[in-house]
């Protein structure tokens, strides 16, 4: 996995913390970072403490259990920083780097990268903690209202 030079968003789980994944990510020479955090202030403030010439850092309160709050992140990581190369989730039990190169170039980005924040969500949340799935949330349904 390349970091040097990647643009890379961290959304962060309720009881996570992308702190010292985004400062291993700066350290490493990331081009540019979005954090994502549940609570309103704390990706922010963190954004202001790793910003710096070279790697802009933009920090907004946003929801990755939600298809439209990661849809909103794409868009404004594309708007501050440009395409995103790497996208991670990080719970209170771990986290999780999905490479967006990997995502095969038939399939709607979008909807796959959905699939794979769920798939992501899903490792590093111990099942009894993941918030119970309605049927219009899941991967397979957000493909399919994508499409």
């Amino acid at each position: 996995m390349r970091v040097a030079g990647a643009v890379v968003v961290i959304a962060v789980l309720s009881g996570g913390s992308g702190a010292d994944l985004a400062r291993r990510f700066a350290a490493a020479g990331a081009a540019g970072m979005l954090i994502a955090d549940q609570h309103p202030g704390v990706a922010e403030d963190l954004a202001a403490e790793l910003d710096r010439p070279g790697c802009p850092v933009v920090g907004v309160c946003s929801d990755v259990h939600q298809p439209s709050d990661v849809a909103a992140l794409v868009d404004t990581a594309g708007k501050h920083i440009g395409p995103i190369d790497l996208f991670c989730v990080a719970g209170p039990d771990g986290e999780r780097i999905v490479s967006l190169d990997e995502l095969p170039d038939h399939l709607d980005p979008l909807a796959e990268l959905l699939a794979l924040v769920g798939d992501a969500i899903s490792e590093v949340v111990p099942q009894q903690r993941q918030p119970s799935p309605s049927p219009a949330s899941s991967p397979s349904a957000a493909r399919t209202a994508l499409r």
